[in-house]
């Protein structure tokens, strides 16, 4: 089992620029365009950045696909079955109607069709051009939310639970009520891509540097050497933007379990997120004391062959693939991530 992930930062390739080494990226190739897609993007193409949202139907959305495809799959021809994850204010666009949860026809012949056969160069800019060519099983495709698919790795004896999907993109909730997920309830709003905007107003950093800082929990600081500057922590600003976040967005979450206040005492917190233990800190802190915090990581779930503890990162994902499907794609607004069970 293989899981992928990178940025879907997106830029052209052209001639005029000398050809660079791919770090966790991959170039499409299109006719006589190409494309670079992945965390190398914004240094090569010096903007690249994603189209929000999307479905079957938009060629952003598209190329995201068929760059999981070849980056996960590789050269080579492959029959498989897939799955796709949904955000709740685009799924009906992928979907029949409401009831369903699955690819509707006229969008699963296009993916057919996008993915037959994948032109993509790996490693370099100027690498050998290679074909993926992707058969998919007659099968249907599910589609779910993102929060659906997270539910679908958390263990069934956990029964009446909250979810908090935490990742760059945005932080999406969802109720489960005694074993049922109550889709009336999912709710999203603005993920840490907003507080890293918040650090970048702050110091008044460049964004990629702003990015660096979050992670880090270390910030630029000039002294009196002009020609020099130093990191130093920024732990507690950090702090303080993640407990204005959450003051800012959680009300418009818990006013989606009306109904169910009385049933909710605990809340699952998945989604990369969980790998900040500064951000968990300081979202617990603000939560409201009658609710229990989990993460994730804390039911210590393996992937499916065994091999090793499932990354939070991927939790959706994984949910996905939980379907029965061979491979699952989760199409974020942060990061394209795939698990490739081939």
């Amino acid at each position: 089992m293989r899981t992928v992930h990178f940025k879907p930062d997106l830029c052209a390739v052209t001639n005029s620029r000398d050809p660079i080494e791919l770090k966790n990226s991959i170039v499409l190739v299109e006719g006589n365009s190409e494309y670079l897609i992945g965390d190398d993007a914004k240094d090569y193409g010096g903007s690249g950045q994603r189209l929000i949202g999307g479905s079957i139907q938009d060629k952003h959305y598209q190329r995201y696909i068929q760059a999981l495809l070849a980056k996960g799959l590789g050269p080579g021809d492959h029959t498989i079955s897939i799955g796709l994850s949904a955000a709740a204010n685009y799924i009906d666009e992928f979907r029949t109607d409401k009831s369903s949860n699955v690819l509707n026809q006229e969008d699963h012949k296009l993916l057919a069709g996008l993915v037959a056969e994948i032109r993509f160069r790996s490693g370099r800019t100027d690498a050998p051009i290679q074909l993926c060519r992707v058969k998919l099983k007659p099968e249907d495709v599910p589609v779910l939310y993102e929060t659906e698919a997270v539910r679908n790795v958390i263990p069934n004896t956990a029964m009446t639970f909250g979810i908090f999907q935490i990742g760059g993109g945005d932080w999406q909730s969802l109720l489960v009520v005694d074993g049922e997920i109550k889709r009336d309830t999912h709710a999203r709003v603005a993920g840490i891509r907003h507080c890293i905007s918040r650090m970048k107003e702050q110091f008044g950093l460049q964004p990629d540097t702003a990015e660096k800082a979050w992670h880090t929990e270390t910030a630029p600081s000039w002294g009196k050497n002009l020609y020099a500057s130093e990191w130093e922590s920024c732990v507690d600003a950090k702090k303080e933007i993640v407990q204005s976040y959450v003051a800012t967005y959680f009300p418009e979450l818990v006013n989606k379990f009306q109904g169910y206040q009385d049933r909710i005492k605990a809340i699952v917190l998945s989604g990369g997120a969980v790998h900040d233990a500064t951000f968990v800190d300081a979202l617990i802190a603000e939560m409201p004391s009658r609710y229990s915090i989990y993460t994730i990581d804390q039911f210590q779930i393996m992937e499916p062959d065994g091999s090793k503890l499932m990354d939070p990162s991927f939790t959706c994902a994984f949910g996905i693939h939980s379907t029965g499907v061979n491979v699952g794609l989760d199409i974020g607004n942060a990061y394209l991530k795939g698990v490739f069970d081939v």
